[in-house]
């Protein structure tokens, strides 16, 4: 066996080592079986074998990776009207990945599985209408998918769809609608769809105030790296906005919004430095922060930037 088709078994094995010898061993011998079982069905014609045939290359799995096979047996699957292997390849389209970047082949392929009621695909074709991205933009089309999609309890519909009613896409606005679709995405642990939520509950927008359950959906938007919700929480801790008030871990939040290139939490996190906010006192610090927000185009950065560097 040539030693480019053994690497992938050598890092299936390194990534196993709470297993015994025997079984890793055994583990990657049926890797590689299965890889020989998929060709020779995919090489008859079956088209979900040439689907896990391309998922081998793809992957690596019991064979040499190869993006150029993965691609050729990805297209006889979809050919054959295989419905996951359609999807797929729409997104190969779509992010350029071993093809040139291409909407519209990308919603050719998107339709073909949504017919077929694969459900990625219609929500990607739902998205699509929205955006007018490789076929014609339409609200009511759009709309009309991830509602069906959203029926599924799919997370990212709810959250699309959630979004769409906030700001009356396809309609009037229905912020209460909004609310709601956005909890069901949050119990899936959709971090963005907590975020949305949390500002709902945060301001009254569709729901009663609850700042207290609105802190906790933005911590949970947080630990999801979901970047919005780190300025929210620094107003949370320093107005004591369903916390007790701190403007430490206010800074700290403040802080992280800055970090991750908030141009309002850099200005923010400048006036903290300033005045000694939850921190030292230090204006060099808050000059460089107002910088990097007046950089951004923050008009009160700006001002703060001049006023600061007018006294050194």
């Amino acid at each position: 066996m040539p030693m480019p088709r053994l690497l992938p078994l050598i890092m299936l094995l390194l990534g196993c080592l709470a297993f015994s010898h025997e079984e890793v061993v055994e583990e990657a011998v049926q890797v590689a079986q299965s890889a020989d079982t998929c060709r020779e069905a995919a090489e008859a014609g079956d088209a979900a074998a040439q689907y896990e045939l391309a998922r081998c290359y793809f992957t690596g799995a019991g064979v040499s990776p190869s993006l150029k096979k993965a691609l050729e047996w990805l297209r006889k699957a979809a050919e054959q009207g295989y419905a996951e292997a359609q999807c797929n390849l729409a997104e190969c389209y779509a992010e350029g990945i071993g093809v040139e970047k291409n909407a519209f082949e990308a919603a050719v392929w998107w339709v073909k599985a949504a017919r077929q009621n694969h459900t990625e695909a219609q929500f990607r074709l739902g998205v699509a209408h929205l955006s007018g991205e490789g076929v014609k933009q339409s609200d009511i089309l759009g709309m009309a998918w991830l509602n069906r999609v959203a029926a599924t309890n799919h997370t990212e519909a709810l959250f699309h769809l959630g979004f769409c009613r906030m700001n009356g896409v396809g309609g009037v606005a229905d912020a209460g609608e909004a609310v709601r679709l956005f909890r069901r995405a949050a119990e899936q642990g959709h971090a963005q769809a907590s975020y949305w939520l949390g500002l709902c509950l945060l301001e009254g927008s569709g729901c009663e105030k609850n700042p207290e359950e609105a802190v906790q959906h933005l911590l949970r938007a947080a630990d999801g790296l979901c970047d919005a919700a780190l300025l929210p929480l620094a107003r949370c801790y320093e107005q004591g906005l369903g916390v007790a008030a701190d403007d430490g871990l206010a800074f700290d939040w403040c802080w992280r919004a800055a970090e991750a290139g908030c141009a309002e939490a850099q200005y923010r996190l400048g006036l903290y430095l300033e005045e000694g906010k939850g921190c030292r006192k230090n204006a060099d610090k808050a000059l460089k922060w107002y910088k990097r927000a007046a950089a951004a185009g923050h008009a009160g950065a700006m001002e703060c930037m001049k006023r600061l560097s007018e006294k050194e």
